[in-house]
């Protein structure tokens, strides 16, 4: 597999704590070379999942074996839970319903429920936090930087298959600027 990004950007990230996308987890849980690849980029770093991220990646799940083979890759070493207690849900709360009207303000009123509880939980963490997604609809410029694309580029039996995915911080500026906007 071959895997195209800019060293220099992911090198300047490296000790940063990555919060991961759903989208990364699947790819990730099924492919063991797409899984190399990602923690060869990612030597330096430590891979945080946040618990509505987990929800989803186990939600489909309902076949016992599955729910524990997706459960026991969650468990990797290298993967943390995100800290979750009341007060931090209070805040995430506050800031989902603003992250919500922002959204809706901007003719995004489809963002689903869990990608904008994860953009609110993003908007309470400092600079060492970014977000890795193969979302390109629901985390877009409004409220995030793009730090890097990288492209993976898989080939299955019948075709050559590129996915990107964004390396993303949210911009306390930008979120700031855009709740001032509203009415």
């Amino acid at each position: 597999m071959n895997v195209f990004y800019d060293t220099n950007k992911i090198t300047s990230v490296a000790k940063n704590y990555i919060v991961l996308d759903t989208s990364v987890l699947f790819s990730c849980s099924s492919s063991i070379e797409y899984f190399n690849d990602f923690l060869h980029i990612f030597t330096d770093n430590t891979f945080l999942i946040d618990p509505i991220v987990k929800l989803e990646f186990l939600r489909t799940s309902y076949i016992e074996k599955t729910y524990q083979e997706k459960s026991a890759f969650l468990n990797y070493e290298r993967f943390l839970p995100v800290t979750d207690h009341q007060s931090i849900y209070l805040k995430v709360q506050e800031h989902a319903f603003n992250i919500a009207r922002i959204y809706s303000h901007q003719g995004k009123s489809q963002v689903p429920l869990g990608d904008i509880l994860i953009t609110a939980r993003l908007s309470l963490y400092d600079d060492n936090r970014l977000f890795l997604t193969l979302d390109k609809e629901d985390y877009s410029s409004l409220l995030f930087d793009r730090i890097d694309i990288l492209t993976f580029e898989k080939m299955t039996p019948k075709s050559e298959v590129l996915e990107s995915a964004q390396l993303l911080q949210f911009n306390s500026d930008k979120y700031k600027k855009a709740l001032a906007k509203l009415p």
